[in-house]
């Protein structure tokens, strides 16, 4: 058996993520065709499994680890990428740290500034080149890949422009495929507009797994012939975007064609907080919903914006707040399901009506919260006097708990 040649720890911020951090997997296997031994944490701070990671490991201080490669997502999470990084920076002092990934690359001088690392900034070719190491990751139950990378389209909005500039396909996509997961996970930013396109298909077809373009079909590239193909394939969901203007017509059509070749589980994102209205976004959702398909409302966030909490100039916090609300409450998966009816129960008839509803629920919403507080404070003050009471061993039932606290919210609101 040969000698391992480095240790290597690749790190996951503690943000919520649905898929596993693809650049870490090609990472590891990178590192592993160089015999390095390579091990891989979810960084979560509160997480009962960081202590146990390190104490089961024994591990010492500063050099255990030759190389720590922490990865980076969206930009509004920005909290835990920094924290992630001063934590293995102080834990292991004379470790190379190594931080890549999305943020890095829009964000670069930011993370330099607090932490004194120049990230790597873009795509790095050499792991690029590896099939992902799904043993990271042993429940994903599908395989992820890029058929191409970048986008020609280059829109203002979105940051592909940025991190992935230059638009150029994979020959090699087939080799990142696990043949014992059941689905295909794709991450093309533009697959339509892919000189390959056709040969995807074909390819498609051999493996004859279902599968995903996640990210979005261009509806302005979509025509009959590329309906049909689609239609021999198991692309499921088929997936669109009206985010502005330019998508008018081209999205209405796309659906159409799409629905008359079969295509039933057709979803759309649906930009919002950008240079849009209030007004406009109902105009689209309502479209969407006209034509029976499910619509995923997408909140925009400038690339500068690390907290989350952008507003845009035609919007407001009780909008957004109210429009999230029912993402959450009135539908599951933060999509605008089909059904007319409940759409405009929740929505309204037209946009004058869309916003009134909101506004109406954000006003429910915070004297929920108001009620909230009172009856947590009603319970303290419960608790103190139950403390000061000369019956305090005895138990106080639910029925005369519930009571107590509604006399002394009463009590104060008079």
């Amino acid at each position: 058996m040969s000698k391992l040649n480095k240790k290597i720890l690749l790190v996951e911020p503690g943000y919520q993520n649905q898929y596993p951090p693809l650049g870490l997997m090609k990472i590891s296997t990178w590192h592993n065709k160089q015999n390095d031994d390579v091990e891989y944490i979810k960084h979560i701070p509160t997480s009962p499994v960081l202590p146990l990671f390190e104490n089961e490991r024994k591990l010492p201080s500063k050099g255990y680890y030759d190389i720590i490669y922490i990865t980076t997502l969206f930009t509004y999470y920005a909290d835990d990428v920094i924290e992630a990084i001063k934590y293995y920076q102080a834990k292991y002092p004379d470790s190379d740290v190594k931080v890549g990934g999305i943020m890095a690359t829009l964000l670069p001088q930011y993370i330099e500034e607090r932490t004194d690392i120049k990230p790597h900034e873009g795509l790095w070719h050499e792991p690029e080149e590896c099939s992902p190491d799904y043993s990271l990751a042993p429940d994903l139950k599908c395989s992820i890949t890029f058929t191409s990378r970048g986008c020609p389209e280059r829109c203002k909005f979105c940051a592909v422009r940025k991190h992935e500039p230059k638009f150029f396909v994979k020959e090699n996509w087939v080799d990142d495929i696990d043949e014992t997961k059941r689905r295909i996970i794709f991450w093309d930013n533009n697959w339509l507009a892919s000189p390959n396109f056709e040969k995807d298909i074909e390819k498609l077809k051999i493996l004859g797994k279902p599968f995903d373009f996640n990210q979005g079909l261009d509806c302005r590239r979509f025509d009959t012939e590329k309906a049909k193909m689609l239609s021999q394939v198991a692309i499921k969901p088929l997936r669109f975007a009206f985010d502005n203007g330019s998508a008018e017509g081209h999205i209405q059509k796309a659906i159409k064609l799409a629905q008359k070749v079969g295509s039933k589980d057709i979803r759309v994102y649906v930009l919002y907080n950008y240079t849009d209205d209030p007004d406009y976004f109902y105009y689209r959702i309502d479209e969407m919903n006209k034509l029976g398909v499910l619509t995923y409302p997408m909140r925009f966030r400038p690339i500068d914006n690390v907290n989350g909490r952008y507003i845009s100039k035609k919007w407001d916090h009780k909008l957004l707040r109210a429009l999230k609300l029912t993402l959450l409450f009135y539908y599951s998966g933060g999509m605008i399901r089909r059904n007319r009816g409940a759409f405009h129960e929740v929505y309204g008839k037209d946009s004058t009506e869309f916003k009134n509803k909101l506004y109406e629920i954000y006003k429910k919403d915070r004297l929920r919260s108001w009620e909230k507080r009172k009856e947590k404070k009603a319970l303290e003050r419960m608790m103190k006097l139950k403390q000061l009471s000369t019956f305090e061993n005895e138990a106080v039932d639910s029925e005369q708990t519930s009571e107590l606290v509604k006399h002394i919210i009463e009590e104060k609101a008079t």
